[in-house]
C-alpha cells in the first residue's frame, strides 16, 4: 500500500496544487485561493510557477505586481536595459511630449523606468516613463532623430552607454 503525502486538512499535495491552478484559471484572486485551500509559502509558489509557465497572461492579471516583487518573479516579455555605465551618455529628455507615436521597441516594464522607441511622421523618440518621485517628470522624451540614429541610440540606452 502506498501513501500519499498530504497537507494539514488531509487532501493529497497534488489535489491541492490541481485545484489551486483551477480557481486561479477561474480567474479568483490569489489572495482567496490561498486562504481557501491554506496554501503555504512552498505551495504558493509552486502555484505561481505553474501559472507562470502554463499561462503566463492570466498570472499577471490574477497574481499582479505585489506578488512579483515578493517572489522577485519577472513577466519576461520585453528587455531590460543595462545599468547605466559611468562613461554614459546624457540624452537630453524633456518633459513636453511631441504627440503620440506608434511603438516600434519597448523595455520591460518591471523596473521603476521603462523606455520605449517611437515613430511620427519619420521622426523617431525615445519615451522614458518612471514612477513618480521628486525632480522627475513620470513621462518624459529625448527625440529628434531619422531610423538610422533612432536604432543606433536605443542599443545605447539598452547596453548602459546612454540615458
Amino acid at each position: 500500500m502506498t501513501t500519499i503525502p498530504c497537507n494539514r486538512l488531509g487532501a493529497p499535495l497534488a489535489e491541492r496544487h490541481a485545484e489551486a491552478v483551477r480557481q486561479l484559471l477561474r480567474f479568483q484572486p490569489f489572495d482567496q485561493v490561498r486562504q481557501a485551500l491554506r496554501l503555504n509559502r512552498a505551495e504558493e509558489r509552486r502555484a505561481i510557477e505553474h501559472m507562470r509557465a502554463a499561462y503566463p497572461w492570466i498570472a499577471v492579471i490574477i497574481i499582479g505586481p505585489e506578488e512579483d516583487e515578493d517572489l522577485g518573479l519577472c513577466p519576461g516579455l520585453a528587455p531590460h536595459p543595462a545599468v547605466p555605465l559611468p562613461s554614459r551618455t546624457k540624452l537630453l529628455w524633456c518633459a513636453d511630449s511631441p504627440g503620440e507615436g506608434r511603438v516600434v521597441a519597448h523595455t520591460c516594464m518591471c523596473q521603476m523606468t521603462s523606455y520605449e522607441l517611437l515613430s511620427n511622421g519619420g521622426l523617431y523618440r525615445i519615451r522614458r516613463d518612471t514612477l513618480p518621485r521628486p525632480g522627475v517628470p513620470a513621462v518624459s522624451c529625448a527625440s529628434g532623430w531619422r531610423r538610422p540614429e533612432a536604432g543606433q541610440w536605443w542599443q545605447r540606452l539598452l547596453l548602459g552607454h546612454a540615458r
